[in-house]
């Protein structure tokens, strides 16, 4: 690395010269007319403001207080038009900077030309005074500068015209000043208008001397030049002076004291014109590979960071004021990107932190003398939209913004190398600097030993392999023509060359091990390519995110996926987006059973004609929207075997699908879906839709739907609720051939917010009236569009099902349902009815009688999907189930009763019905209940709230007849008197009310109490009290694990501790975060009320927690268990023990907070340490510990009582197990054991105290 350079250099001697070379332009100008006056015409641009527009320039308005300027966008030209009050010779004008030009630097006009005419004509301008990259104006505020002009002919118009700007993009002037000489300063009879001498000006070196003299015409003070002899140049001889590694030295030279000229000679006979020529730039510095300087010994440890295996010659240079320097980590503002760091890091980070409209740049040149891999990693933490620009021999890194790093690397074959770093800052607004405000580049490395995947381009540029290659294949490879792939996640951005020119990609065989875990954007973009080979070399094992990996590939004419492996993929959104030629698509052995995206996968995949997708897993899938949009030639689609449960947006999935003639969508679940916009638009040849079982309870847009579905002639909607649609505008417009859209009264438009063109150009519907197109008409009324559906029952004699459902017609052979008292269709099928369905669509059916619907189908075992019928309109339900002898369940608890009068024999002769659960049950309107559970025999159990009410019923006979094993408050007894509706109750009754469930096992209580025999709770089973309630006896017992003796507990009923020998009970404290542990104490004797949460510890050779009580009351909730306020010394603490009778957490941790701790192996571990939080949980009947505040969760584990003082339970696993530890109280007075208060406890060697309160 020697000879390596650095270069900065020394400008103030420069600068010095150039002050005192002052150009002749500057000589104030005195000939000329005071009283003319300046109109601007024309200016553009006019200006960022009206207070910032070109006529500003003439307005007088120039010093601080007071001023005004031009301030306009600047784009490489910008000029002004303006008119002198009389015509005049142009002598000279005077530029005066704006109020902020020291704020906002490069402002100033730098190239200009000034023009002149007579006639306000635009093509008739003549040049009058021309600057080329001027050097004389200035970034202060309110600076006047003044220019000469050399021109002989009179002008009354004028055009400024401005090329060029110091820097930036806006053009900024104060004031333009003109001076014209309007007069000749001659008398009408041609005498001297000239007055008195003023001044009598002596000659110089350069000019001759003068006279001043007042014009009585025109008032200008005009020079009188004498023809006398000019002066010799007083001349100063400036030394030889040589350059350093840092300042600038000087050539021998003279120069005059009055006139400021420079000469090469003591004679004066060769002028030196450019001062800049004076100058011997700095030499720089001379680094050897450390940064040491060879000549002045000064030190840049910036180059020890490039004294890297294969790379030589290296030379900084910093152009600008804010150089890139060495890495600091203690730099103001370095904590918001500390985690991207380790103390060894080393790197450059840009040096204008907190410096408004800034840039921070440097160069570094370096030599490579053979093949390496040269790598680093660049970082950006910055503020608004600062940025940062990283070239390698003019190519540009991948752009980073925000706060965001990367990793670059790149096989460099041998030659000169310019690495270039530039940080910009723009205007520091708000509360300054955010993020670290800079750029770094890091941890730079290099290898001569590679090994490494890469993508080579061809020749021609037109076909692309991607391959592994190691330091022994590199003799016969181009490496300018390869990139590494790791870090390039697109093709496009793997060269500089535009994709559209790649028509053939070649995957080798020793590519086969690259494994990357994402191809998002892999192949986007390139839109000639034609063919991709070995893809079966194409490792997709790992890979989650395939998102538009094939996006606009616009040639590809077929693709062979069969090798792909696709189990960890999560997204496969538009993946083949815009494939437009691509006509054949096998994806028979795709594994999508992790996807959850697959909106627009082949949105505008205009050339298929088929797809088989039958094997695709879509349980995941919450996106579809786009999905096969624009599929043109898509004839057909069989989508029977999708799961469509998760699925939220619909929207446009089949939009423009023109050539499907038929969709059958009914087995798709939509209960999830909030979209359906657009959703079939434009499947023009679509004659047939099939969604008898969509559910759109939770839809919110409808836009669109079904517009241009132009062959439709019928639509079946009686199973859609729209409650939530807020968007219906346009859904069938264009359905020119729709003549009936069968819909119910679950179609409602109550939220709709826009239902414009709704109907627009159905004419073909009945009533259509074109004046009447919105959602208005969207009602089976008689002044809406759609036709009512109707509800029937259909029995399907080889399986012997009878199935109710709702749709827009009857099939034939179907029955109505019956009303009032009459018997239903289906009368004489009941000795072949095995199972009865409720289909999902019948739940918007409203029957207004049950009567009979069952009665005396003997083998029916089976009725599914009773959830679907709703009988909130039914009033009567007599003989409902009458003689069902096969049925052994029934779930009636969802039946809404409110409106039903008539109930008897409802269950008459169920008699092997064990249960039922009638606790939703309101009889306030029932009148007859006589033998409603007559000859139930093996009924035990009828579950009943408040609600069942008999105060209507006047026929309650023979309720209860033959419930030989009916049990409530009281055991049913065979007696006449005793089984009518006067027992149907809870209290006094046969009855039970539900009171709560462990698991799936449901509780009821009876009495005015209410109280249950016998509550024993399962381990790891909910337990659920709907109200309090008293069980005779409660039990609870838990298996303790072999390696565990701590546990938490919280039960519903109270735990006598005098009668649990197996365990001793604490209640929590508080954290100790200093000592990492948790803080107990014994509970008090006597009772642990209902509720409360506590710890507890087995004593020795117990591995069975067993809880019972007798006549407990049981609550329904936990109550606040640990709620410890500690003073500290600038906060308090706050910690609480949490039960519950519930699971808590487990999947999606729902309910734990990160900052949680849960009990495992007797220690409490943080929630977000295990495993991210990720399925953590609690079982039923525990606690875990809640910080209120997340500074006290600060350990990643507690232990238990762990620590120094009274605490020290921890120690209690080995101490209560050694029956040779010696016990004394704080007297020191030997005890048999632990005692309350404070315990001094000696255990071999150590000492140990023990509190126990």
């Amino acid at each position: 690395m020697g000879g390596a350079k650095f270069y900065r250099f020394a400008l103030f001697p420069l600068m010095l010269l150039m002050l005192l070379f002052v150009p002749t332009r500057m000589v104030a100008q005195t000939d000329y007319d005071t009283s003319v006056t300046f109109s601007a015409l024309a200016g553009s641009p006019e200006g960022m403001s009206e207070a910032e527009n070109f006529k500003k320039l003439f307005d007088g308005k120039k010093t601080e207080g007071t001023s005004s300027k031009w301030c306009c966008y600047f784009h490489g030209s910008a000029n002004v038009i303006f008119k002198a009050s009389k015509a005049g010779v142009p002598v000279g004008y005077t530029i005066t900077t704006g109020n902020d030009n020291e704020t906002w630097g490069g402002r100033n006009p730098k190239s200009w030309k000034l023009y002149g005419n007579n006639t306000d004509s635009n093509d008739a301008w003549e040049l009058i005074d021309e600057v080329s990259e001027d050097k004389v104006l200035k970034d202060k505020n309110y600076a006047s500068y003044e220019f000469t002009c050399k021109c002989s002919t009179s002008y009354q118009y004028f055009k400024w015209e401005i090329s060029a700007v110091h820097g930036g993009d806006i053009l900024q002037v104060g004031e333009f000043e003109l001076k014209l000489q309007t007069c000749s300063h001659k008398n009408t009879d041609g005498s001297d208008a000239l007055g008195e001498v003023i001044e009598n000006v002596e000659p110089t070196c350069t000019e001759h001397g003068y006279t001043t003299h007042k014009c009585s015409l025109c008032n200008s003070i005009v020079k009188v030049y004498k023809h006398d002899v000019l002066k010799p140049h007083k001349l100063t001889h400036h030394e030889l002076k040589d350059a350093t590694c840092t300042e600038a030295g000087n050539i021998e030279y003279w120069q005059c004291s009055v006139c400021n000229k420079l000469f090469s000679d003591e004679a004066t006979t060769k002028e030196i014109t450019d001062a800049t020529s004076l100058v011997i730039p700095a030499k720089g510095h001379t680094f050897d590979r450390e940064g040491n300087c060879t000549v002045c010994h000064y030190k840049d440890s910036r180059y020890a960071l490039f004294n890297l295996e294969g790379i030589t010659d290296v030379t900084i240079t910093d152009n600008d004021s804010y150089p890139w320097k060495m890495l600091d980590l203690n730099a103001d503002g370095m904590s918001a990107v500390s985690s991207y760091f380790t103390a060894e890091s080393k790197g450059l980070m840009s040096n204008n932190y907190g410096k408004g409209h800034s840039t921070s740049e440097i160069e570094v040149k370096f030599n490579v003398v053979k093949p390496i891999l040269f790598s680093f990693k660049y970082l950006i933490s910055a503020k608004n939209s600062n940025d940062v620009f990283i070239t390698l021999n003019g190519k540009l890194l991948d752009e980073i913004k925000g706060t965001e790093q990367k990793v670059y690397k790149s096989i460099l074959n041998k030659g000169e190398y310019t690495l270039k770093l530039s940080y910009n800052i723009f205007d520091l607004v708000g509360d300054g600097n955010k993020g670290a405000d800079r750029a770094f580049i890091y941890d730079l490395n290099t290898a001569t030993t590679i090994s490494d995947y890469v993508a080579e381009l061809d020749a021609t540029n037109t076909k692309l392999t991607f391959k592994k290659i190691t330091s022994n294949n590199l003799e016969s490879i181009d490496l300018s023509r390869l990139v590494i792939v790791n870090d390039k996640p697109m093709v496009k951005d793997m060269y500089d060359i535009e994709t559209k020119n790649i028509k053939n990609i070649v995957f080798d065989e020793s590519f086969k091990t690259y494994a990357p875990t994402s191809l998002e954007h892999f192949f986007a973009g390139c839109s000639t390519l034609e063919t991709i080979s070995g893809l079966e070399y194409l490792n997709t094992a790992n890979v989650t995110n395939m998102y538009r990996m094939f996006y606009e590939c616009n040639k590809l004419s077929s693709l062979d996926l069969s090798n792909f492996n696709t189990a960890n993929v999560t997204n496969m959104e538009e993946m083949f987006y815009s494939c437009q030629n691509l006509s054949s698509l096998d994806l028979s052995k795709f594994n999508t059973e992790k996807v959850t995206n697959m909106s627009g996968m082949f949105y505008g995949c205009q050339n298929l004609s088929s797809l088989d997708l039958s094997k695709f897993n879509t349980e995941k899938v919450t996106n579809m929207s786009g999905m096969f949009a624009g599929c043109q030639k898509l004839s057909s689609l069989d989508l029977s075997k999708f799961n469509t449960k998760e699925v939220k947006h619909m929207n446009s999935m089949f939009e423009s699908c023109s050539a499907l003639s038929s969709l059958d969508l009914s087995n798709f679940n939509t209960a999830n879906v909030e979209s359906m916009s657009g959703m079939f638009a434009g499947c023009q040849k679509l004659s047939s839709l099939t969604l008898s079982n969509f559910n759109t309870a939770n839809v919110e847009f409808m836009d669109n739907m079904f517009n241009g579905c132009s062959v439709l002639t019928s639509l079946d909607l009686s199973n859609f609720n729209t409650k939530e649609v807020r968007y219906m505008y346009s859904m069938f417009q264009a359905c020119s051939a729709l003549t009936t859209i069968y819909a119910s009264d679950e179609f409602v438009t109550t939220k709709v917010e826009i239902g414009s063109d709704m109907f627009s150009g159905c004419t073909k519907l009945k009533g259509f009236d074109s004046s009447m197109i919105d959602h208005k008409k969207a009602n089976c009324g008689t002044d809406g569009y759609f036709t009512p559906g109707c509800a029937y029952a259909e029995f399907d004699n080889a399986t012997g099902t009878l199935t109710f459902r709702y749709k827009g017609v009857k099939p034939a052979g179907a029955y109505d349902l019956n009303v009032e008292s009459n018997n239903p269709g289906w009368e004489d099928q009941k000795g072949n009815i095995k199972k009865v369905v409720f289909d999902a669509s019948f739940a918007i059916a409203r029957p207004t009688s049950c009567c009979w619907w069952f009665a005396n189908c003997f083998y029916l075992t089976e009725i599914e999907g009773i959830e679907n019928l709703n009988t909130q309109n039914v009033t009567d339900m007599r003989d409902m189930f009458t003689c069902c002898y096969a049925l052994t369940s029934l779930d009636v608890s969802n039946f809404n009763t409110q409106n039903v009068e008539d109930m008897t024999d409802m269950f008459l002769g169920c008699e092997k019905l064990s249960l039922l659960d009638l606790s939703n049950f309101n009889t306030e309107r029932v009148e007859s209940m006589s033998s409603m559970f007559s000859g139930c025999s093996t009924l035990q159990t009828i579950f009943a709230s408040d609600k069942f009410f008999t105060n209507q019923v006047f026929d309650g006979y023979g309720m209860f007849q033959g419930c030989e094993n009916l049990k409530g408050f009281i055991d049913y007894i065979p007696d006449s008197d005793r089984d009518n509706n006067e027992y149907a109750n809870y209290k006094t009754g046969y009855f039970t009310k539900l009171v709560g469930k462990n698991g799936e096992k449901k509780i009821g209580a009876t009495g005015e109490t209410l109280a249950t025999e016998n509550l024993v709770l399962d381990d790891g089973k909910d337990f659920v009290a709907y109200e309090p309630f008293a069980a005779k006896d409660a039990s609870y017992s838990r298996k303790i694990k072999e390696d565990s003796t701590w546990g938490t507990l919280c039960l519903p009923f109270a735990i006598d501790q005098s009668k649990e020998t197996e365990c001793k009970f604490y209640r929590l404290t508080g954290i100790d975060n200093e000592n990492e542990c948790i803080t107990l104490e014994s509970c008090e004797e006597g009772e642990i009320p209902a509720g409360t949460p506590v710890l507890f510890k087995m004593n020795k050779d117990e591995q069975t927690l067993s809880i019972s009580t007798k006549d407990a009351s049981i609550v329904k909730e936990p109550v606040a268990g640990t709620n410890v306020t500690k003073p500290e010394a600038e906060t308090a603490s706050d910690v609480n023990l949490v039960g519950s009778f519930t699971k808590i957490g487990g999947k999606d941790n729902k309910g734990l907070d990160k900052n949680d701790y849960i009990i495992g192996k007797d220690k409490f571990w943080r929630v977000s340490d295990l495993d991210d939080g990720n399925g953590v949980g609690i079982k039923p009947m525990r606690a875990y510990i809640h910080p209120a505040y997340e500074y006290l969760a600060r350990a990643a584990m507690l232990s238990i009582g762990k620590g120094e003082g009274t605490t020290a339970i921890d120690n209690l696993n080995a101490i209560s197990n050694d029956a040779n530890a010696e016990y004394y109280d704080a007297n020191g007075r030997r005890t048999n054991g632990l005692q309350k208060g404070l315990n001094i406890v000696k255990r071999g060697s150590k000492t140990y105290k023990i509190m126990v309160k």
